[in-house]
């Protein structure tokens, strides 16, 4: 079955006219697993309840899961500050460690990030959300009082979640993931996919190893950058290049799609993102791959 029909096929529990309305949204070329304001505000005239049209949007985001794996197929759905909805799944790499994978939960957050939100209001998600994803949800700004949503039960809010949470003020940290001010790179070279990786650094969360990176991946379509996310716990941090991949399934594209891919990070940093994208990207292909420091 196609991802398009697949898509449309998840929309079964939703009204006929959402239906109608998101299935000439999908069907665009330039789709990318996110709804804007205007368009929810459509949604909202045939599904006033927010909440209930959020846990609708699960099965459609569980089509973007690839979970060659464990075969478990993840989605999330979340509702912005803005406005705005995003779809996120699980991604699984054949080849790679286990550690490597990326949660539902971390691929809607990307999403919404990278489009320029800076929270989120609720959280929709097909199951209950690990504890790996409980903590790198708890470096969101007014994480505790985003309302999860889970199936077959009542809204929660996330503080009840992860009771007797460890966050980043424990380690005297002030910035939130999604809201964190732009990092300083003087660097000014004249190669487009480069400068893109430099905009992706700048945006890049990492205030405990202070080791900010970016990625960006071009393919004969479009251009794909990913931002390095850390987390107090370190451990449930996400790699620039699992952001870029997330947005890049997000859009619909394959993995052997790519054709060249830039890091940019810091000389000496205390976290490097060189050797361990090495090994990621050997796996998925093979691919132009450069590596810039500043």
């Amino acid at each position: 079955m196609s991802q398009t029909l697949n898509q449309i096929t998840s929309l079964a529990t939703l009204a006929k006219p959402i239906q109608r309305l998101i299935k000439d949204i999908i069907e665009q070329p330039t789709f990318a697993a996110h709804f804007s304001p205007a368009q929810v505000q459509q949604f909202a005239e045939y599904q006033p309840d927010m909440s209930q049209m959020l846990r609708d949007l699960v099965p459609l985001a569980q089509t973007y899961s690839h979970a060659p794996i464990s075969n478990f197929n993840v989605g999330a759905v979340a509702l912005g500050a803005s406005g705005s909805i995003y779809l996120g799944a699980n991604i699984e790499f054949v080849g790679q460690t286990l550690s490597q994978t990326v949660h539902g939960e971390q691929c809607v957050i990307t999403n919404a990030w990278s489009h320029g939100e800076t929270h989120l209001t609720q959280l929709a998600i097909s199951a209950a959300p690990c504890g790996h994803c409980r903590q790198f949800i708890n470096e969101l700004s007014h994480a505790k009082d985003l309302e999860v949503l889970l199936p077959q039960q009542p809204a929660i809010r996330f503080e009840k979640l992860l009771p007797l949470s460890f966050g980043p003020s424990d380690l005297g940290v002030s910035d939130r993931l999604m809201s964190s001010s732009p990092n300083e790179i003087t660097i000014n070279p004249t190669d487009t996919l480069v400068q893109k990786a430099i905009s992706a650094a700048q945006l890049s969360y990492s205030p405990y190893s202070n080791s900010p990176s970016g990625i960006a991946i071009e393919t004969a379509n479009a251009t794909y950058t990913g931002s390095y996310a850390e987390n107090c716990a370190y451990n449930p941090s996400l790699a620039p290049l699992q952001g870029a991949l997330i947005n890049l399934r997000l859009a619909g594209e394959k993995f052997e799609s790519i054709e060249r891919v830039v890091l940019v990070e810091k000389t000496k940093a205390n976290v490097s993102q060189h050797h361990i994208n090495q090994r990621m990207l050997s796996v998925l292909g093979s691919f132009d791959y450069t590596r810039v420091l500043f």
